[in-house]
């Protein structure tokens, strides 16, 4: 399940975490507050599973940045002066992407009268800001580390720090001595969806799958990889049941353990390279799968953009956040969620019928201009 040069099964797993992320912001957007019900255990297990696809989204955004990045020459790692540019302009677009879609329109006017609510709402940190500035570190050491092994070691050094340093800076308040277009990434007290620690362990654990993947022969890769994703969620899934209790026990109450404790994120690894591991087995066993899937993991950052301006708004639009104000109930929620996700798949089929357009009119001008 390999093309010349990429490897379809990150182009699925981007897939399966972009269109999970479609139904659950869909659902949690339009659901009514009725149905959110925390003694639900239905509504439990949804909202646990919903909170992997972040994850699942970090995880595979990291080992795909590595595998495109990265190459092997005679034992030594180099990244091209075309591959530099092209991921500091797409680290750059995703930095200015996430803000853009949280930015006050009088910013573009008159910044003065940006009420103080305007700008809370414009420094809040969502996921592609927390793949921007975790993609440049992974960028940084890829630029300095030369051999496979010290690439490995050094993301998964890096993963282990972000999960170490989570539960001690979920306690600082930062907001008493940092301007809070900072610590919005440090706490979740600023409203922020995410923070850098302890998510970005998930780009991290992904560069590290993607470092050991290097220099691997293509027609072993997939299933080299799939081996892998399953030995550390069977890792993982052990180290949650060992530390879960013990740190509850061992931390401060003051601590977001279900955000910020290893402990927690040992299952979210666990859970995300398992389905990582089954998805890897099945591309290697079905032999032609439905080419939007690929498709869609390619045009993974428009499908995230638009989808979410659809579902919340943007500083343009109205989205169905702000067109069904109360709420409605499950089963329109799950309808809505469906039509949404359709309409990506609409749209991704148009770019790829257009991409494919493109490449049929450059082959016959460049025919022509040969004559």
């Amino acid at each position: 399940m390999e093309t010349k040069n990429r490897l379809v099964l990150l182009d699925i797993l981007r897939a399966i975490g972009v269109m999970l992320m479609i139904e659950g912001h869909t659902v949690d957007a339009v659901l009514s507050p009725v149905y959110k019900d925390g003694s639900s255990i239905i509504f439990q297990f949804w909202t646990f599973f919903r909170g992997l696809t972040a994850p699942f989204f970090f995880f595979s955004s990291g080992l795909a940045f590595v595998v495109a990045t990265v190459k092997s020459k005679d034992g030594l790692l180099s990244v091209s002066k075309r591959a530099k540019y092209r991921r500091v302009k797409r680290i750059a677009t995703l930095l200015l992407l996430g803000y853009a879609l949280h930015m006050p329109l009088q910013l573009l006017y008159s910044p003065s009268s940006i009420p103080a609510e305007g700008w809370k709402i414009f420094y809040l940190v969502d996921a592609l800001q927390i793949i921007s500035l975790s993609l440049l570190v992974i960028l940084v050491i890829s630029l300095f580390a030369k051999t496979k092994k010290t690439l490995f070691r050094s993301f998964v050094i890096a993963a282990a720090l972000s999960l170490i340093i989570a539960p001690i800076a979920d306690q600082i308040r930062w907001e008493t001595f940092l301007n809070p277009f900072f610590y919005s990434y440090l706490t979740f007290r600023s409203g922020s969806f995410f923070t850098f620690f302890p998510f970005s362990a998930y780009l991290f654990v992904g560069a590290a799958f993607g470092a050991a993947s290097i220099s691997l022969p293509a027609e072993t890769r997939a299933l080299v990889m799939s081996k892998n994703f399953m030995r550390v969620s069977l890792i993982s899934l052990v180290l949650f049941v060992v530390f879960f209790s013990i740190q509850i026990l061992a931390v401060s109450p003051y601590v977001d353990y279900w955000r910020a404790l290893p402990a927690v994120n040992f299952l979210g690894f666990g859970l995300v390279t398992l389905v990582a591991s089954l998805v890897g087995y099945l591309t290697l066993q079905v032999k032609h799968f439905p080419k939007i899937l690929p498709a869609i993991g390619k045009s993974s950052l428009t499908v995230y953009v638009v989808h979410l301006m659809i579902v919340y708004g943007s500083p343009i639009n109205f989205g169905l956040a702000q067109l069904i104000p109360g709420g409605t109930d499950p089963a329109v929620a799950i309808l809505l969620a469906a039509v949404v996700m359709s309409l990506m798949i609409g749209m991704v089929y148009g770019i790829e019928a257009y991409r494919s357009r493109k490449k049929k009119f450059d082959a016959v001008t460049i025919g022509e201009i040969a004559k």
